[in-house]
């Protein structure tokens, strides 16, 4: 038995109708394999995960700006205020007690902070606002920007 087949054979092989109709339907299944494959294979779930995680980092950023908006009203001489929070997300490793042991936690993190304020332009109210800020959030001044409004 030949195990490799001539370009000869290959010709009259094609020309048959029926290994015609055999070569289509086997490329149709394989062009809808690798089209549809993606849904089988679970790449969707980590799509709608990554989805669920942007939208859970929009609710937490929405949260604390509402929060701190309303504990930066009540400061003295700030008056109206409008605040936009950007979180990103960190990755720490922790060592249990044996040191085989590695849990990785993902934690949100305040990347930056933006107030707006009607008193935004003095620098008393200013320094009082950024103190605020990076006390709540533990984070440096140089992630805090105040503006008049």
């Amino acid at each position: 038995m030949r195990a490799v087949i001539g370009m000869g054979e290959i010709k009259e092989l094609l020309k048959s109708e029926k290994a015609l109709k055999l070569i289509m339907i086997a490329g149709a299944a394989l062009i809808l394999l690798t089209a549809f494959g993606g849904i089988f294979s679970g790449s969707g779930k980590k799509q709608d995960t990554a989805l669920s995680s942007s939208q859970h980092i929009a609710e937490q950023e929405r949260g604390l700006e509402e929060r701190l908006a309303e504990i930066l009203s009540d400061i003295d001489g700030v008056g109206e205020v409008k605040v936009m929070v950007t979180l990103g997300t960190s990755e720490q490793m922790q060592y249990g007690r044996n040191s085989d042991m590695v849990l990785s936690v993902t934690a949100p993190e305040v990347r930056g902070v933006i107030v707006v304020c009607e008193g935004g332009g003095r620098a008393d109210v200013r320094e009082r606002v950024v103190n605020a800020v990076t006390g709540v959030f533990g984070i440096n001044s140089l992630r805090v920007s105040v503006a008049e409004g």
